[in-house]
C-alpha cells in the first residue's frame, strides 16, 4: 500500500466518522426537540383541563346557609361550596342482594391546594396540585380521609396562589373570609415551586392566570365596576 492510498484511506474514515457524528447530533437534537415539545404540549393540556376544571366549579359556587358557608380562601388554598349534577350512579338499579347505592349530594364542599410529600431522606416536597371534595355536609368540621377525599389532579403544576375580588372595596385581596363569595377569582398557576425566600407575588417563573367569575357573589356586588381592577380576562 503506498503512501498516497493510506492519505486517501485515512482521509476517507475521517469522512464517514464525522458524517455520523454529525447525523447522530442531528437526531438527538430533533429527538431533544421533540421531548420539549411533547412536554410543553402536555403542560399545557394540563393546565387548560385544570382551568376549565377550576372555572366550571367557581362558577357554580353558591352560599350554603345552612353551614354558613360560601368560600375560605387563602393565597395558596381554597374552598368553597359548589353544586354539581350528580353522577351515573343515581340512575343505576339496585338489586336486593347487592350493597345499597352511595346518595349523590347535588351540593359539595370543594378544595384546591398544594398536596405536600416528603422524599427519601424525610424532606418536604411539592408532589403537585390537589383537589379536595367532602360529599356530605353533615357538620362544618369534617376529618381528612374519612369525609374529606383528596386526589392528585395535576402533578406538573408545583405553585398556584389565587386572589379575590371583592366589589365593595374595589381591589384584589389576598385572602377571602367564609361565609360569601367574591365577584371573582383570579387562579395562577406555574410548574416549578416556589423558591423558600419569595412571596407568592413575586414568583419569578412563567405563569398561567385565569380570572373566573363568580355569578353567584351576590354581596360583593355593592362597589365599584369590577372592569377597573381586573389584571386578566376570564378566558
Amino acid at each position: 500500500m503506498t503512501l498516497l492510498e493510506v492519505v486517501l484511506a485515512v482521509a476517507l474514515t475521517v469522512g464517514l466518522m464525522t458524517a455520523a457524528l454529525a447525523f447522530y447530533e442531528a437526531i438527538t437534537a430533533a429527538r431533544n426537540s421533540f421531548t420539549d415539545q411533547l412536554q410543553t404540549a402536555q403542560a399545557t393540556a394540563a393546565q387548560r383541563r385544570v382551568m376549565d376544571r377550576i372555572t366550571e366549579e367557581l362558577r357554580s359556587a353558591i352560599v350554603y346557609r345552612f353551614l354558613g358557608a360560601g368560600l375560605a380562601g387563602q393565597p395558596m388554598e381554597m374552598r368553597f361550596m359548589t353544586a354539581n349534577l350528580p353522577g351515573k350512579g343515581v340512575w343505576a338499579t339496585e338489586d336486593i342482594t347487592e350493597r345499597p347505592i352511595a346518595p349523590q349530594h347535588d351540593i359539595q364542599l370543594v378544595g384546591y391546594r398544594l398536596r405536600i410529600g416528603e422524599d427519601e431522606n424525610g424532606d418536604e416536597v411539592i408532589e403537585g396540585l390537589e383537589r379536595t371534595v367532602q360529599r356530605v355536609l353533615a357538620a362544618a368540621v369534617a376529618e381528612e380521609g374519612e369525609d374529606i377525599e383528596g386526589a392528585l389532579i395535576a402533578p406538573q403544576f408545583r405553585f398556584v396562589t389565587f386572589h379575590y375580588w371583592d366589589n365593595q372595596v374595589g381591589e384584589w385581596l389576598p385572602s377571602w373570609e367564609e361565609g360569601d363569595l367574591p365577584l371573582a377569582v383570579e387562579i395562577v398557576l406555574g410548574i416549578e415551586p416556589l423558591p423558600e425566600d419569595l412571596e407568592p407575588e413575586d414568583y419569578p417563573y412563567e405563569t398561567s392566570r385565569r380570572v373566573v367569575y363568580l355569578p353567584g357573589g351576590t354581596a360583593a356586588f355593592g362597589g365599584n365596576v369590577i372592569i377597573r381592577g381586573l389584571r386578566g380576562t376570564s378566558r
